[in-house]
This record gives structure tokens, C-alpha cells and sequence, in this order.
């Protein structure tokens, strides 16, 4: 009993290096990435609520995005890797984009215009409103933009200034 006991335990202490390691390995998911954050404007004011996305312009790189916070800052958030790590190294188109939907009030029960003619108007007007367009069509589409990255190794801060006026 005593050699059996001495060999699961050799055995335990050779592969428990192994297994740490296994162990170490597998708690890192997904791609290998590079921090970057940034700064977006309009016409020079910091822009809430903007997305941000980094478009691949080749093979390398995977696309990435971020919110644009009250001070118009943000950090890139690639597809299966930690939230606010980045992306890949490479050559990014980037786009910004930023709506809004027309307020409409929220008529409860307890508000005298409910179930009125005026209710169902309101709720006619809500279900056709459009979105408005904060940030002009150009910024859009990674094939307008005028905005482009290059993601290196370590931490990338980049700006871009969105301009109001169509060029």
C-alpha cells in the first residue's frame, strides 16, 4: 500500500506543473490585442453616445467598437476579447455614428390622456418617427469616412474630430 500511495503521489507532483500551467493557459480567451482608446469631438465639443468602430482594412485585424462616454472618450472593445482591452494589430477604417430618437412622452394610466384620441395619436407618431442623424452620413460607412488607424503594439490613443458641415 505504501508504494502505491508514493506513486500517485510522484505522480500527482509531476503533473501538477502541467496541469497549472493547462490551468493558466485557459484562462486567457480570445485574440491577442492591443489597448486603444481615444477621444471623439463634434466640431471640437465632446460627443456622448457616439459608437466607434475599427473596420479591418485588409485581412489582418478584427473589428472592434466602442461608446463614446460624457467626455467624448472611449475604449475599443474586440469581438471575443476582454471588454475595454482593444483589437489586433493592424490598418483600421473608422467610423462614428450617433442617433437619436425623436422624445415622445409615456402616457400611464394614471395621465388624463390616456386611452384618448390624443393617446393614439401620440402613439401613431412615435411608431413613424425617425431617427435623427447626430453625426453626418460620411462618418458612417467605412468606405466615406475619412478616418483612419494604425494599432501597434502597446497602448494607441487616437482623436478624431467629426465636423457638422458636409464637406
Amino acid at each position: 500500500m505504501r508504494q502505491l500511495s508514493c506513486h500517485h503521489t510522484c505522480l500527482c507532483l509531476t503533473l501538477l506543473p502541467a496541469l497549472t500551467l493547462f490551468a493558466i493557459g485557459c484562462g486567457q480567451s480570445g485574440p491577442a490585442v492591443e489597448y486603444v482608446k481615444g477621444v471623439v469631438t463634434l466640431d471640437g465639443t465632446p460627443l456622448e453616445g457616439a459608437t466607434v468602430f475599427f473596420s479591418p482594412k485588409g485581412s489582418d485585424g478584427i473589428g472592434a467598437a466602442g461608446m463614446t462616454q460624457p467626455d467624448g472618450s472611449f475604449t475599443l472593445n474586440a469581438k471575443g476579447a476582454k471588454p475595454g482591452a482593444g483589437t489586433v494589430v493592424g490598418d483600421y477604417s473608422v467610423t462614428v455614428t450617433k442617433v437619436e430618437m425623436p422624445d415622445f412622452p409615456n402616457i400611464t394610466e394614471d395621465d388624463p390622456r390616456y386611452g384618448t384620441p390624443e393617446h393614439d395619436r401620440l402613439n401613431q407618431e412615435a411608431s413613424r418617427a425617425k431617427p435623427k442623424a447626430i453625426v453626418p452620413e460620411k462618418y458612417n460607412s467605412s468606405e466615406t469616412s475619412p478616418f483612419t488607424a494604425t494599432v501597434g503594439s502597446g497602448n494607441n490613443t487616437f482623436t478624431f474630430d467629426v465636423s457638422s458641415k458636409d464637406d
